[in-house]
């Protein structure tokens, strides 16, 4: 009987040494979101994109779209600029290149004032 106490621990004890060893493997396994997380990390370093925060991302968006309204100003400005070059005395014409500009220049008002007030509240909110 003792001979077989003697056994048993001398068998169960490497077979419970042995099995820390592999639980160890098993935890150093990454997570699903880990591995999704390093493949679009790795996915959008490939591609340029860098590593910005969301803040960022939408700032510059928002730049995007102010670049496009300045030059949507410019072309309307143009087209303005002609129709009031050709007009030849025609005085709807002249009227109606005179109210394109005046809502161009509004319209860039208008846009400068919702980026500085955008800019300010964002400031004011972060402080």
């Amino acid at each position: 009987m003792k001979l077989r106490n003697a056994l048993n621990k001398a068998i169960a004890l490497p077979l419970a040494a042995s099995s820390f060893v592999f639980a160890h493997n098993a935890l150093a396994v990454e997570s699903l979101k880990d591995k999704l997380t390093n493949s679009a990390q790795k996915t959008g370093t490939n591609a340029g994109l860098g590593s910005q925060d969301l803040a960022q991302s939408i700032g510059a968006i928002i730049n995007g779209f102010f670049g496009l309204l300045g030059t949507v100003f410019v072309i309307l400005m143009i087209y303005a600029g002609f129709l009031y070059m050709t007009a030849q005395g025609n005085e709807d014409q002249v009227e109606k290149a005179k109210t394109l500009i005046k809502n161009a220049i509004i319209g860039l008002v208008i846009m400068f004032l919702a980026y500085a007030i955008t800019g300010f509240v964002i400031t004011a909110v972060a402080s």
